[in-house]
Formats: C-alpha cells, structure tokens, sequence
C-alpha cells in the first residue's frame, strides 16, 4: 500500500503545473505516493505536460482524463481510484515546500491518526506577502480525541490545504463533493467529521497556497459572480448538520456549526458586495436566517454565540441594510481586544 494518494486536480494551469509536480516527485520517497493527476477538461498544455510527467514517473503518477466537472468531481474521481492510506489534494496552481514535505513523509510512516494536520502558507501573487496560517493553540505531534479540542472565534479549522485524511474514512463517510460548483472545499472539511475519532498536529508548513489570481474562485469578481453556489454549498451544511447530528458526539456538533458560521459570515458579506441595493442585501439575508430558524433550530441557538451573529440577530440584520462593513469591523475590533 502506498503511504499517501495526492489528488492534483487540473484545469488550464500550464503555466503553473511543473512547479506544483516538482514539489512532490523531487521529494526523497516519492516511492510511497500515488500522485493522481485529474485532467479536468482543459484546453491548454496542461494535459501534454501531465502525460510528459506520467511517462517520467510511472511508478508514482496516475493520469485521469476527464470531461469538465468542476473541482469537486476531480476529488471525487481521485478518490474513487486512490489507493494509500492518507489522501490530501494539491491543486495544480499551488505547491508544497518539498524539504518540508520529506519531513511530513518520514512523520506520516509513524502516525495512524484519522487526520494529520499541518499549517500552510499564502503566497499572495502582485504583493509578494506571505502569510502562515497555523493551529496554534493545540500541542505538535499528541493525538488529540474530539473531547481534548476545543474551538472559538480565534482557531483555525480543518481545511484542505492542511488535511491528510486516511483513505478509508474519506470512503466510508462517503465523501461526494457538489460537482461544477466552487467552495466544494467548505464540504470537503465538514463531510468526514462525524466519522473523524484521532488528529495529529504537526508544526511545518507544507502546502502553498497560490493566492490572488482573477480568475480564482476567491477573487471578489468570482465572489460575488458565484453566490449562488456558495448559498448551496452553505445550505449544504445546514442540511448535513440536521442529517448527521443523532451521530455527532456534542463536539462534533458544535465544530460543524463553528465552520457553517465562517461560512455564513463570508456570506453575508458577500451578499452586501454584490447587492447594490441595500433593502435588496438585508432582505435575502434575512430570509435565509428566518429559513435556518424553522429548518434547523439548534443550529441556529449554536450560532449565536458568535457576537456578529447575536448582535445582527436583535438589530434584525438592520446593520446590513445599512452599515455592515463598520458593524463587521466593530465586532471585530471587539473580538480581538477580548482575546488579549
């Protein structure tokens, strides 16, 4: 068994796709990876170097060449396919630190962990800026049970730029992320939780995240362009949370509802950016929450503890009618001064 499938999903990254595929195969056993590059559709040179990267290194790449799908369906068909016993996706725009990435190889041979997580870096493209994001707050290298972490305002959570999940549990949880829709990566780190029972930490950074782009899902122009399928995906939540809860120990429960409020948060403002129209913002919003209210009442309680909820909750959401970027600010502003 190989010790970690890569999943490199791809779509018109020719200019970026070498250096994503150098970062692994230059690392010392590459032996142990399945590296499954899915081809998704694209139109440029992205496929040729693929084949030519396939060729050179049979013995760790799997091709897959598919019609459009999405970024979801390419996680979808790695994993139907992969074979070791962590699975991580590495998107073809970005990279891993390789020294650091031989690191985590040699310290994944030792762990039997659910997840292994790691910090990853923002590597912003016009700026130069660099920025580490990190899971300060719990011990490197102790395996953690859900009843040994807790989570507020301040920690970071499980994303897939940081995960290493093992296989199996990816397949028995029966992970299927939203095809031709962006932020299927916000399923992706709420689909495996009730089935997640040990995590690891570790305190190197491998994955950089190439950030800035305007073609990128992120991009405000994409934002605002996608919002219904951030609305689905955040719906999603809301639904898995309700289907899934009679399994979820209380933790669990409340980590689900932890991510659906960041995702929530980001909708929110992005509501206020693309609606023009105040009323129009503050009436979508609110309709939403009356609908979360009906839909999924201790979803709804949980949430409130975050203080831009409650507090935009007994203003009746008036603050994105009106002024919700100095509201976000202030609560902010507010949040930061309670953790010092």
């Amino acid at each position: 068994m190989k010790l970690l499938s890569i999943v490199v999903p791809v779509y018109n990254t020719e200019d970026y796709i070498r250096r994503c595929l150098d970062s692994v195969v230059a690392a010392d056993g590459r032996s142990r990876l399945e590296i499954i590059i899915v081809n998704d559709g694209g139109r440029d040179g992205s496929l040729g170097i693929a084949k030519e990267y396939a060729k050179k290194y049979p013995e760790c790449i799997v091709l897959i060449d598919k019609e459009n799908g999405g970024h979801g369906s390419t996680v979808n068909k790695g994993l139907e396919v992969a074979t070791g016993k962590y699975f991580r996706v590495l998107d073809s725009d970005d990279w891993f630190d390789t020294l650091n990435f031989e690191k985590y190889l040699a310290d994944l041979e030792h762990c039997d962990e659910d997840l292994v997580l790691t910090p990853y870096t923002q590597e912003y493209t016009f700026s130069g800026e660099k920025v580490e994001y990190k899971y300060e707050q719990f011990e490197h290298d102790r395996v953690y049970t859900w009843d040994d972490m807790e989570f507020d305002e301040n920690t970071m959570y499980f994303t897939m730029a940081s995960s290493s999940y093992k296989t199996e549990l990816l397949k028995e949880c029966g992970l299927h992320l939203y095809e031709k829709s962006f932020y299927v990566d916000m399923q992706f780190n709420v689909y495996p939780i009730p089935y997640l029972k040990t995590v690891r930490f570790l305190d190197y950074p491998i994955y950089r995240y190439f950030i800035g782009r305007p073609n990128q899902s992120m991009s405000q122009e994409n934002l605002t362009k996608n919002l219904p399928q951030h609305e689905r995906v955040l719906q999603f939540i809301v639904d898995y949370y309700a289907a899934t809860k009679e399994k979820c120990s209380e933790r669990q429960s409340e980590y689900i509802a932890w991510i659906f409020y960041f995702m929530y948060y980001s909708h929110i403002d992005i509501v206020c950016q693309k609606l023009k129209k105040r009323h129009k913002a503050y009436k979508l919003i609110k309709t939403f929450d009356n609908g979360l209210k009906k839909t999924a009442p201790d979803l709804y309680e949980k949430v409130s503890v975050f203080p831009y909820l409650r507090w935009s909750r007994r203003l009746g959401f008036l603050n994105v009618w009106l002024f919700n970027k100095p509201f976000s600010r202030l609560i902010d502003l507010g949040r930061r001064l309670r953790a010092r």
